[in-house]
This record gives C-alpha cells, structure tokens and sequence, in this order.
C-alpha cells in the first residue's frame, strides 16, 4: 500500500465513458486538479460546448463498454471509477477485465435501487424488486443493483459504491433541477406541487466528484448515500431558498398532488424534482450519516442554483434555445392555478 502522498503523485485512474458527458468532465477536473494521473475510457466522440482543451494531454483508451472494452488491457490503476455502467453484463464485463489490474473499483449506482420507500433508508435497506425473483429484476434501480452486485464479487475487499439521488449543477442537460431555478428566477405567481413540508433530497454534481476522488485517495470502501444537502430540507426550504438567492419578487400556491395528477402532472418530466409523497415519503429522505461521517460536504442551494443557472443561459445563448427538457410551460402552469383556485 502506498502512502497518500505517493498515491497523489503516482495514482492513475480509469473511468467508464469519462470525459463528455455530465459527471465525467467534473470528475476530469477535480482528479486533474489534484494532481493525478488519468486514464479515459469513451468512444472517442465530442461533445458540443464543452472545453476539449481541458482534457487535452490524458491518455484515452477508445471502445464501447457495450461492444468492446478491450482497450483496456495491459494497463494497471489504482482505481476505477465507473459512472456509467447500467446493468450487470456491462459492467460485470469491465470488473471481470479489470480485476486483477486495479486495486479499487468506484461505482456509481443510485438510491432507486432500493425495493421500497415506506420505511426509513439506510444502506442497510433491501435492494431490488420486492417478492420478485432478482432473474426478473427489471428498470433502471433493479438493474444498478444487479450491477453493484457483479462489482462486489469481483472486488470482495475493493470496492465503493455511491447511491445518489438527483444529480444537479452545471452541464445537467435533464433540467430537472434547472427548471426551478430559471422558474424562480423569472419570478411572479409560482405553482408549488404537493405540500411545503415535503422532503427534497438532490446532490451537486461537483460534491460528487470531490467525494468520489476523496474515495480514491483514502482507500474508502462500502457503500454510501450520498444524499444532500446535510440537513433535512423541504420542498418549501428548497422553493424559498430560490427565492432569497435570486431577490425577485414571487410568490408560491402550493397544489396538492392529487389535483395534479388527475390533470395528467404526474411523471418526473411533468413535475420535475420530486415526488408525491404517498408510497414514495422516504425517497427524499435517505439515510446520509454514513457518507458525511466519510467526510462527504455539500456547497449550499444557493451556489447550486445561481452557478447552475449561469451555465444554462450560457448554453441557451450559444445554442440559440431556451427550451427546457423537463417542467411545465407559463402558459400550462396559469391554467393550472386558474382551475385551482377556481
């Protein structure tokens, strides 16, 4: 075993499809910046607006995780971090290729592994579909699960796994969070779904990655929640949070969750963010004492929502398009509040 100090100055690590997509450049950044050797793993394919010169010098091994990883033999690293893998072929396929040349595999899977929300979640909580045989397990969480499980088997005493809840912060092309922040920012009478006492949980991608390097670098195994903010928050907290960090004049009518969802608002595109609490009260109320006793740390709302919502105006601007992937319209949202009150 290394010291940290040679590990910081000798370290290399390998990511799945580091490089352009949402995570990857911030896990780019924070690795280069604190000195380490990189490795990439992508196809090898640009993405537009972002700053190629930023990953200019790294070696970059091309290939499919989905087709061919052989590009990744004959090389050694101190750890893997893979934020891309889906399912267990894909990413059984890179931790069985991979297990004998890298000492710690980094795995970023999600809190909707878990079977359930009705109950309080801690890493503990059972995974997977629940009363359903795992060889039937299907959907974005069962399958991360199936995942985790294939990291597992290969790296008995190296391996760390991340469930996040909602990614957020600049480069996020969902919009999900983006939608609240440019909706708050442009101020006037507001629709609030559900209630204000509703639990909200999301993480800055940033604080993601300066997590996920610190894991590296310590030599952190197990499994973490990695749910912000530090504190419980609320959908009202996090609403008039907004509010104080833009200064403009707005006000929220808070609509239940039942008169939303019989108007056809009931999917995470139509009301991004988070959900009705029935069934689903614990989703937003994840476990995180475990990974802040790690030393997770979480930047506040308000420099999420301002840096985020800096980044999508510079993107609107470069693309000519302010049109959002995730929320409702002005012109849907004063219908809603006309029905309501009325």
């Amino acid at each position: 075993m290394t010291t940290r100090r040679d590990f910081l100055k000798h370290s290399a690590l390998v990511g799945g499809a580091l490089g352009t997509g949402f995570i990857g450049p911030h896990l780019v950044h924070r690795i280069v910046g604190r000195g380490h050797t990189l490795t990439l793993f992508n196809r090898g394919r640009s993405e537009p607006g972002l700053h190629q010169e930023d990953f200019q010098g790294l070696e970059v091994r091309v290939g499919d995780r989905n087709a061919d990883i052989s590009s990744l033999e004959g090389g050694t690293w101190d750890a893997v971090i893979d934020n891309s893998g889906y399912g267990p072929t894909d990413v059984g396929a890179t931790a069985e290729l991979l297990k004998n040349s890298v000492r710690q595999y980094i795995f970023t899977s999600t809190r909707g592994v878990y079977a359930h929300f009705r109950e309080p979640i801690d890493e503990t909580s059972q995974v997977g579909m629940e009363g359903v045989p795992d060889t039937e397990w299907r959907g974005y969480g069962p399958l991360k699960a199936l995942a985790e499980r294939e990291v597992l088997s290969r790296f008995p005493q190296g391996t760390s796994i991340v469930r996040p809840p909602i990614i957020v912060g600049p480069l996020d092309n969902s919009d999900r969070f983006t939608f609240w922040y440019r909706r708050v920012d442009d101020g006037g009478d507001i629709l609030a779904p559900g209630d204000p006492s509703d639990p909200l949980q999301y993480i800055d991608v940033r604080d993601l990655a300066n997590f996920v390097v610190r894991m590296a670098e310590e030599g952190v195994t197990g499994t973490y929640n990695v749910s912000g903010p530090a504190s419980t928050l609320t959908a009202g907290g996090f609403l008039w949070g907004l509010r104080a960090s833009t200064g403009n004049p707005s006000s929220f009518t808070w609509v239940n969750w039942d008169f939303l969802e019989a108007r056809g608002m009931r999917g995470a595109q139509e009301v991004p963010g988070w959900r009705p609490p029935r069934g689903f009260y614990r989703y937003n109320a994840v476990d995180n004492r475990k990974a802040l006793a790690a030393g997770i740390s979480f930047r506040p709302l308000a420099v999420t929502a301002m840096e985020t919502l800096e980044w999508w105006r510079g993107k609107a601007a470069a693309t000519g398009s302010e049109e959002m992937r995730a929320g409702y319209s002005r012109e849907r949202e004063a219908e809603l509040l006309a029905e309501w009150r009325s």
